[in-house]
């Protein structure tokens, strides 16, 4: 019966006419709940938009839906004219949906800068027999004064009593002097395309094929994420010219690691400390120097770095302590873009580069990487086609295609292998995966169509006989939306299947929803009302509060919904909301409550 409702709601769904940007570049395949490095840049544009008239490159850089050339036709342009309004970026020759994804991000005119912002939100799940608590409590302060920038977060999960639980400090100091910048307390470091350092949370590939992977992140920056591991903590400083720049940076930091014989056998990942002896038992000390010269548009630096464990690790492929050092660059020979990384850390050495081919209608991005097995991955999150990025040789070619004014698509094809033994899988192991996405704009609807398929050898487990396997998966996703006054209809139809060729098993899943957005003076209202049949699992982005990104995994028979209120009370004051959960599965209701202030 429940089958029943599922495909009539599947069948009412494919016959309305139902845009978004941000979903368009988190739309991952996994569970994901901390905001990256990108989700929170993105939100807090959305709350600060860029002056068009008077951004820099860098900042320009920020939105991922711009080409280098259409940046430059920007700044060119505003040379001769005042930005005013959406029409003058179509004047200059910007493609008409990227301006519809830049829009919410850019403003004609400067606005005057917070001087403090305060963020509380409190979580509640129906409570689980093996969690203590179903609270979830998290604060943010940000605050302003001149060149000094104060700012301090705190969390504590479901399953932990202590409001400190987790805790992030900064003070920085920003200046156009010899002393550019100077953090004290948590922060993140970010060189080249992230091989030894980068921000832990970030994407790979998305569906902006020709700009994501390429990674353009601030070298020294605050630790604002609530992720709880492989954060720094000490000092670092930004001196120099703006040719040259030295970076010195320290580091002494506690992380909450598994130990067996007093050896790391694992690191806590989850943040989750429900057994408070294993909470901060490894310290971690690193120093280091970066130097980074720039000329004309181009960029270059080296960095010399020493990290050190307290502990041993249970592997003896992975030492307690190493020298690892980098070359990174940014060069732009002949209006070619050339960057790449090559680090080397515990005589292991990896390497990723890339270069774009760019014209106005067409663009294009060649990259290759190549990572050692056991290559330290602590603190790096380069391009890859996994979380840990070891053990992979790959080549990655992605297309951005602008046929029309109100069209464009972005295809992407990744081969990559393991060249080593993994765990217990036979080598070398191979994967690809194939993305294709076309988009069309009218008036006041839009068309969106997605195929992505991945093939890969993974170690799968079947009655009690596991072996690598090979494995597909496809998807395709079918998107239509309609805006009509104030309110926005958003339809989806995705189909996804699984395949175990060997096997002949052959696994499929179907999901839909309804989504309705209304903003009607100082409320903006979301509600979504999604149905699957499915044997597989269905990695939905959805909407949240802010400050949360969220991938929610949905397999089975069942209607789940949510409702998202954000009513802006005051230039000062927001209050956010929101209710899910699922119609048949018990113990799924999930609650936010969210007051954002800022003066």
């Amino acid at each position: 019966m429940k089958q029943s409702f599922v495909l009539i709601f599947l069948l009412i769904s494919f016959l309305l006419l139902a845009e978004d940007g941000e979903e368009n570049i988190f739309s991952l395949e996994g569970e994901t709940y901390h905001s990256t490095e990108l989700s929170d840049q993105i939100e807090y544009l959305s709350k600060h938009p860029i002056n068009i008239n008077t951004a820099s490159k860098t900042e320009l850089e920020k939105l991922p839906w711009l080409s280098e050339q259409e940046i430059e036709l920007i700044i060119f342009h505003r040379e001769k004219i005042n930005y005013t309004k959406i029409r003058d970026l179509k004047n200059i020759g910007i493609n008409y949906i990227t301006i519809s994804e830049i829009k919410k991000y850019i403003t004609f005119q400067s606005k005057i800068p917070m001087k403090l912002e305060q963020r509380a939100r409190l979580e509640y799940q129906n409570k689980n027999n093996d969690k203590p608590s179903s609270l979830k409590y998290y604060q943010r302060t940000f605050c302003n004064y001149g060149k000094f920038k104060i700012g301090f977060l705190s969390q504590k999960d479901e399953e932990e009593k202590n409001l400190l639980d987790y805790y992030s400090y900064f003070l920085q100091y920003k200046n156009d002097t010899f002393l550019k910048k100077l953090i004290l307390g948590k922060y993140r470091l970010a060189m080249g395309q992230g091989i030894l350092f980068a921000p832990k949370l970030g994407m790979s590939k998305t569906a902006s094929a020709t700009s994501t992977p390429q990674k353009k992140h601030s070298i020294i920056k605050p630790y604002t994420s609530s992720y709880e591991i492989w954060d720094l903590e000490g000092f670092t400083t930004k001196i120099g010219t703006n040719k040259l720049s030295i970076i010195p940076y320290f580091s002494y930091t506690k992380l909450s690691a598994n130990l067996e014989n007093d050896k790391i056998t694992s690191f806590n990942l989850s943040g989750l400390h429900t057994d408070i002896s294993k909470k901060d038992n490894v310290t971690e000390k690193i120093f280091g120097t970066t130097f980074q010269y720039k000329f004309a548009e181009n960029k270059i630096g080296i960095n010399f770095s020493k990290l050190k464990f307290n502990k041993q690790f249970a592997d003896t492929n992975l030492a307690d302590k190493y020298f690892a050092g980098n070359l990174f660059f940014q060069l732009n020979a002949l209006r070619i873009p050339f960057f790449g990384e090559v680090a080397i850390a515990d005589k292991k050495t990896a390497f990723v580069s890339g270069f774009k081919f760019i014209d106005k209608n067409f663009r294009q991005l060649f990259l290759i990487r190549n990572y050692a097995k056991n290559f330290p991955t602590w603190h790096g999150h380069p391009f890859s086609s996994q979380s840990d990025f070891d053990n992979e040789l790959g080549f990655y070619y992605g297309i951005t295609f602008l046929p029309a004014s109100k069209m464009k698509v972005n295809c992407y094809f990744d081969l990559w292998r393991y060249p080593q033994t993994r765990h217990f899988e036979k080598m070398p192991t191979i994967g690809a995966e194939q993305f294709l996405q076309l988009e069309k704009r009218f008036s006041s609807k839009s068309l969106r169509f997605t195929l992505q398929n991945k093939t890969k050898e993974k170690y799968i487990s079947l009655s009690d006989n596991a072996k690598i396997r090979p494995f597909q998966r496809t998807t395709m996703r079918a998107d239509w939306w309609l805006n009509f006054c104030d309110l926005r209809f958003k339809t989806r139809l995705e189909l996804v299947s699984e395949y175990l060729r060997e096997e002949k098993i052959w696994e499929k899943g179907f999901l839909t929803y309804q989504q309705i957005k209304a903003n009607y003076c100082n409320w903006e209202i979301i509600a979504q009302l999604s149905a699957f049949h499915s044997e597989v699992l269905h990695y939905m982005y959805e909407n949240n509060v802010d400050g949360i990104m969220q991938n929610s995994i949905l397999s089975d028979d069942d209607f789940y919904y949510f409702l998202l209120l954000k009513c802006e009370v005051s230039n000062n004051f927001e209050v956010q909301a929101k209710y899910a959960n699922r119609f048949l599965k018990k113990d799924s209701m999930k609650f936010y409550l969210q007051i954002l202030t800022k003066f």
